[in-house]
Order: C-alpha cells, then sequence, then structure tokens
C-alpha cells in the first residue's frame, strides 16, 4: 500500500509539472464601442522591439498602410504590411484581431491569442486599422513605443489601452469623397489618387467632413480625448491541461484501485 501511496504522489508531481510549462500566450481583444455607427477592418497587430514605426504624421504613408487604410487587408500575404514589418525586425510577430463577421462593427469586439515566443524583446504593440466609412482614414499610433505590453523582464503588463480621436489619421493617399470609399453603393477598388501626407483626421475638421460626406450622426462632435474603442491586454486563461503525466496518474489511481479490490475480496 505505501508503494501505490509513493506512486500516487510521484503521478500527481508529474501532472501538476506538465500542465505548468507553457509558453507565454496572451490575448488582445479590441472593443469597438464608438456609438457613431464606426466600424473597423481587421486590426492588424505586430508586436515587436520597437523599431518598428509603421508611419510618421506628415511622411507619405508606405504601400503597407495605404493598403490598411484604403481596403479591406487579406489576412495572409499578400497583405503588405507585415513584409515591412519583418523587414526592419525579422524576430518580431503579427496578426489580425477579426470580428465575428470579419470587420468588428460597433458595439462588437474581437480577440486573438498570441503565443509571445520573445516577451523581454518584443515588448511593444502597433495596432493599425481602417476606419470605416471612409476612403482612407486609419487608426494607429505613430509612436512604435506607445503601447508596452511587457516589462523589461518578459512580464505582461496588462492592461486596457484607449483609442481615442487623436489615433485617427487621413493616410493622404485617396481624395476624401464618395467615389472610390467604403461605403454602401461604392467600389472600394476605384477612387483617386491624392498623393498626400499622413495628417490628423482632427486637422481641418476631418471628423465633421465623414459626417457631412456619409451621414454619420455627431461624427463632426469628435474631439481628441473622444475614447472610439478599447484594447484589453490580458493573459489567457489557462486550459484545463490534460498533460504528458496524465496517464501515469490514471494508472496510478488504477493501481491502487485494484489493490482495494484484492484486499476486500
Amino acid at each position: 500500500m505505501q508503494k501505490f501511496k509513493k506512486l500516487l504522489g510521484a503521478s500527481t508531481i508529474a501532472f501538476v509539472a506538465a500542465g505548468a510549462a507553457h509558453a507565454t500566450s496572451i490575448d488582445i481583444t479590441f472593443n469597438n464601442s464608438n456609438g457613431f455607427g464606426f466600424l473597423v477592418t481587421p486590426v492588424y497587430t505586430g508586436l515587436h522591439a520597437g523599431t518598428f514605426d509603421a508611419f510618421d504624421e506628415g511622411s507619405a504613408a508606405s504601400a503597407g498602410v495605404e493598403q490598411v487604410a484604403e481596403l479591406p487587408v487579406p489576412l495572409f500575404p499578400p497583405n503588405l504590411i507585415a513584409p515591412e514589418r519583418l523587414a526592419v525586425e525579422p524576430d518580431s510577430q503579427g496578426g489580425f484581431i477579426v470580428g465575428p463577421g470579419g470587420p468588428i462593427l460597433d458595439g462588437e469586439s474581437g480577440t486573438l491569442t498570441l503565443d509571445v515566443a520573445q516577451p523581454t524583446v518584443n515588448r511593444y504593440a502597433t495596432f493599425l486599422s481602417m476606419f470605416v466609412p471612409s476612403n482612407d482614414t486609419f487608426f494607429g499610433n505613430d509612436n512604435p513605443l506607445a503601447y508596452e505590453l511587457f516589462d523589461a523582464a518578459g512580464n505582461l503588463i496588462e492592461q486596457t489601452i484607449e483609442i481615442t480621436g487623436s489615433s485617427i489619421w487621413d493616410a493622404g493617399t485617396e481624395v476624401n469623397q464618395l467615389f472610390g470609399a467604403a461605403a454602401p453603393g461604392e467600389d472600394i477598388t476605384l477612387g483617386d489618387v491624392e498623393g498626400g501626407v499622413i495628417t490628423s483626421l482632427l486637422d481641418n475638421d476631418g471628423f465633421a467632413d465623414l459626417e457631412d460626406l456619409f451621414g454619420i450622426t455627431g461624427a463632426g462632435t469628435i474631439t481628441a480625448d473622444t475614447v472610439l474603442f478599447t484594447i484589453d491586454v490580458s493573459a489567457t486563461p489557462a486550459p484545463v491541461p490534460l498533460p504528458a503525466g496524465l496517464p501515469l496518474l490514471l494508472g496510478a489511481l488504477g493501481a491502487f484501485g485494484l489493490v482495494k479490490r484484492r484486499k476486500a475480496a
């Protein structure tokens, strides 16, 4: 009997140890609660070391940012933004936060689960997505160090990030008009080339222009501090483990039961 107790104890230790070994896994949840009716395309999410600077206000948009701002970006190649990130930081990671039907509508949420291979390196996040309806409006962080998800020791910083009106941009790549806009009845693949630079949508009453063009009631009241979206960053809940130590534990329990039946006999 003592022998089986020792076996059971050893098996339990193996079970717990096997369940505890796992990669750093995080959930990034995008919540669209703007209240004006704006939706966003699947949200491009890049984790990096802080040198991947997707865009700068006052500069021309890269091909990847232009694609984000004008079209629903394909989740897999030929999307252009991922190669731009990898060219700067080959060890960075990325993915898309997708809504229930693809885009994330007002009132909807979507979650991306990432297994972060190097949390002491890929500590920062960049988020990019088209702001719809529009021609070439997008949200994103022009500061690559704006969102720190891990500290220097690789510990997750659980947080809620607020995306406000100050994070909404005009890419300057397509003329703002109904023709070619991401709007009902329009062909999003068309539009007139603008050839401008990235500017804050708050400049020149950009939100009021969206209200006038697309009938988004109240959009003109959006300010730099208006919270349009939130992003929750948290540890992925641990699943109920079925580790390698489970068969050993079950075998020990079975043997323990067999001994009890023999004694009863």
